[in-house]
């Protein structure tokens, strides 16, 4: 019998092909409002759905099945809803490794369109102004990368062996030295305050958490050197976007580079402190992930954790709640 599954129209798009070329599942491009993906799951009696980064808090939950599929086409998943989905007996999946090259690659383009001024010399030069600027080399300066994931692991491949920067890890969780040498970290640090206070760039590679909420605080900027920057490929919430602002105004540090916000589409928190009228800052819409061979693999995986669940092969998906498989063995 073919299944059906409710994909919100972005995603579809990305990987239109992937998800046409399964024959034991039908994808139907959605709406991705909440009440409009739940209506429609509900119409199609959907087993599962694919969605993007929106939160979902609502009646999306209810609308699957028991054992039905949310799969997040993506790796974080602070936009889903775990309690809701456990109360619902609904599993969540994601997409690991998919997007490690992608995400790590825009961090390196972020961290160079910084140090070379990229984004104000191309507006003045298209608006027919010729005014050089010097940048900075970024061979030889220190990176921080906290996060010492896989993402993190080939941020300090690209940055060690392509740049010649001297690469520094922080993590709060234990790091292999002998992996990470061979990865291209330098060192990894055991003290966080005084790794922020020697970086010339720091990079962010963690998930969105209570825990982690403003985790780039005025605080954390305050140690930072003035002449260093900032980057955010991770998650919004991280970083205190009004105290980033005031950090940049004052000229406490010299840039930022970011493409995650606390309100997508950004919308900034304090209108008075709109992050997109300074020059010291490069903005990109969430797109570090999103590229042609990222978002095939994204679509592979996600079409691959759909079938294992139809056949109930739980072992072979890439569950983010794994508990709940106990429910399914009463």
């Amino acid at each position: 019998m073919l299944r059906i599954a409710c994909v919100t129209k972005k995603e579809y798009h990305k990987a239109k092909a992937i998800f046409e070329s399964c024959d034991s599942i039908r994808f139907i491009p959605v709406d991705s409002g909440e009440h409009a993906l739940a209506t429609e799951i509900q119409r199609h009696k959907a087993f599962a759905t694919v969605i993007g980064v929106e939160p979902y808090r609502k009646e999306l939950y209810a609308s699957l099945p028991r054992g039905g599929v949310i799969a997040r086409f993506g790796v974080g998943h602070d936009g889903v809803d775990k309690a809701m989905a456990d109360q619902a007996h609904v599993i969540i999946t994601n997409t690991p490794n998919a997007v490690d090259d992608s995400v790590a690659e825009h961090t390196m383009w972020l961290i160079g369109a910084l140090a070379r001024r990229i984004t104000s010399l191309h507006a003045n030069t298209m608006s027919g102004k010729w005014q050089p600027e010097s940048g900075i080399e970024i061979r030889g300066k220190t990176l921080l990368i906290i996060g010492c994931g896989k993402i993190g692991f080939r941020v300090a491949g690209i940055a060690s062996f392509g740049f010649g920067m001297n690469v520094t890890g922080y993590d709060v969780y234990p790091v292999d030295p002998t992996q990470a040498q061979k990865a291209g970290f330098k060192q990894i640090a055991t003290s966080l305050d005084q790794a922020i206070g020697q970086a010339d760039f720091i990079t962010l590679h963690i998930p969105s958490l209570p825990s982690t909420r403003h985790f780039v605080s005025a605080d954390f900027i305050s140690k930072m050197k003035p002449s260093a920057y900032i980057v955010n490929t991770a998650r919004g919430p991280i970083v205190d976007e009004v105290s980033l602002y005031d950090a940049l105004v004052s000229r406490r540090i010299a840039g930022a580079g970011l493409d995650v916000f606390e309100s997508e589409p950004y919308v900034p928190i304090d209108p008075a402190r709109n992050l997109c009228n300074l020059d010291r800052v490069v903005i990109t819409p969430h797109i570090s992930s999103s590229t042609s061979e990222a978002c095939a693999r994204m679509g592979e995986s996600v079409v691959r954790n759909l079938i294992a669940a139809t056949a109930c092969r739980y072992k072979d998906m890439d569950i983010i709640n794994s508990d709940i498989l106990k429910r399914f063995e009463k």
